[in-house]
């Protein structure tokens, strides 16, 4: 599956890329992510995607279909103790 979510002014994120395992290597990860892209470029929109910095694979196909990295964020997660 691939959609799209956060979406500003000219930009719009290619979002929620992902296969079963059983499918993965087939190349639907990449046409998927190609089709969403190419709808969004469509309308004029430059797409943009993030992926964890340990996730080779993800990272591996975006830079494939064309996709650089721009920046590099932080992310920290805060839980409520009680």
């Amino acid at each position: 599956m691939a959609g799209e979510r956060m979406k500003q002014p000219g930009h719009t994120e290619l979002s929620g890329v992902c296969s079963h395992p059983d499918f993965r290597g087939g190349g639907l990860g990449r046409l998927l992510s190609l089709f969403v892209a190419n709808r969004i470029m469509a309308r004029g929109e430059v797409p943009y995607l993030h992926a964890y910095a340990t996730n080779v694979a993800a990272i591996t196909l975006y830079e494939s279909i064309g996709f650089r990295l721009r920046s590099r964020m932080n992310m920290a997660v805060v839980q409520r103790t009680d």
